[in-house]
């Protein structure tokens, strides 16, 4: 199962994932059930998804979320990446990290030197195992780009590597409050670190994976220094005429949903993407991404600047010119206790071009010859959060227009909107040619 990979748009954004899933930055990254005519099933179908790799862990805990998993290994890598240099900030993750873990992460090169900027590309669960014992082991494959500070300057490394997760058998998944943190395990509270690994506030040892998912290995497969090479060939998209994988419970999770939330409907998901392709394409060619920060996750947003500020470094601008969709499909609906996932396969076109940003220069691809491409996007939403997708430009929390700050926090109440709590969110893109539902 792979819990992400960001094909993040046609084009430029398709390059940046291709960059990272296919070779270094170069080469790794390259209705159901209503009856609308929204329903494209005359659309020939490939075979469904594989199984569900995390059911064995739900049936020990019902409350689990591979959302909320996915969540936290981002957070875990780029916390564990930028506390590195620093073994008092390693130690304050050592109810997540072990002693061995964090002495490999301070020991690597450039040793002491600190990381500026963490980017991850894809996180592939490569196995899950829920032994006799009981206690739950995942193992993640992870690709990322780490940004260092080094004497001469800072230095950007492609990162591939296996990282190996376990938890204990009683461990349990502790409520959702929209924000992540990684503080006692047991309790939730910012844990400081002593001799013993206790928790000051709640008084449990944390440090045994009793309570969380712990890392008890770090394999590096692979690592390359190079910048990202953001002009990448004009070849065609692949796999734009395949089938879509449609989830083979698709309308039965959809009528589902539709029960549990009659307010919802699938032709308003539509309308809301709509929104957001637009909002995204128009933010992304502008190299400015506030307009597009409400709709997307807090992991997509982090990998979008990451993408644009490489571009505006090198004196670059991409753009999908004139983008529309074509056509789109709902391909999976995938709901636990925490959270409600729809993927929807679309269809797309317009004219990409990557300019030298000073002069308007086209350097890569055309404006007088379309580019069609299709992906799987994928929206996610509290589980408990009911209603009709929104497709306007207002706060989902308090109404006021929408204007939300970096953090994902709506400038108007307060609150934070960019992890489902309220409405649909976007919080991965995959390309055609890699998705396996």
């Amino acid at each position: 199962m792979e819990i992400v990979v960001f094909g993040l748009l046609f084009g430029g954004l398709a390059l940046a994932v291709a960059m990272f899933a296919v070779s270094s930055l170069i080469e790794k990254m390259k209705q159901a059930s209503s009856g609308r005519s929204d329903n494209w099933d005359s659309t020939p179908r490939r075979a469904g998804p594989p199984p569900d790799p995390w059911a064995s862990v739900r049936a020990a805990d019902p409350d689990f979320s591979a959302v909320l998993f996915e969540d936290f290994v981002y957070t875990l890598y780029a916390s564990a990446q930028r506390a590195r240099h620093d073994p008092e900030a390693l130690a304050r993750l050592a109810p997540y990290l072990t002693p061995d873990v964090r002495a490999a992460l301070h020991a690597r090169p450039p040793q002491g030197a600190s990381v500026e900027a963490v980017v991850v590309g894809a996180a592939r669960v490569a196995s899950v195992n829920v032994p006799s014992s009981g206690d739950q082991w995942a193992v993640v494959g992870i690709e990322a780009n780490v940004t260092a500070r080094r004497p001469e300057g800072p230095r950007g490394e492609y990162s591939r590597e296996r990282w190996t997760l376990c938890r204990g058998a009683g461990a349990r998944t502790r409520p959702w409050t929209g924000v992540r943190t990684l503080g006692c395990p047991s309790c939730g509270a910012p844990f400081q670190a002593s001799s013993d690994d206790r928790c000051a506030s709640c008084g449990q040892v944390v440090a045994t994976g009793r309570f969380d998912w712990q890392v008890l290995d770090i394999g590096v497969q692979e690592t390359d220094e190079r910048p990202p090479a953001l002009l990448g060939d004009d070849t065609e998209e692949q796999g734009t005429d395949r089938p879509t994988v449609v989830d083979p419970g698709l309308r039965e999770a959809l009528s589902a949903l539709l029960r549990d939330d009659p307010a919802f409907a699938e032709r308003a998901l539509f309308e809301r993407l709509e929104l957001i392709y637009a909002t995204l394409n128009a933010s992304w060619a502008a190299q400015d991404l506030g307009p597009v920060r409400p709709h997307v996750s807090d992991a997509m947003f982090n990998y979008l600047s990451y993408w644009v500020e490489s571009y505006r470094a090198q004196g670059l601008r991409n753009a999908v010119e004139s983008p529309r969709i074509l056509k789109r499909e709902t391909a999976r609906v995938r709901r636990d206790r925490q959270f409600d996932a729809i993927t929807v396969r679309l269809w797309g076109t317009g004219y990409e071009v990557t300019t030298e940003a000073a002069t308007d220069k086209v350097l890569r691809g055309s404006r007088n010859r379309e580019r069609p491409y299709s992906e799987y996007w994928t929206l996610i939403r509290g589980a408990k959060v009911r209603g009709a997708p929104r497709a306007d430009a207002k706060c989902p929390s308090c109404g006021a227009p929408l204007d939300v700050n970096m953090a994902g926090h709506c400038e108007h109440c307060g609150v934070h909107v960019t992890s489902g709590e309220f409405d649909w969110v976007l919080s991965r893109i995959e390309q055609d040619d890699s998705y396996e539902g």
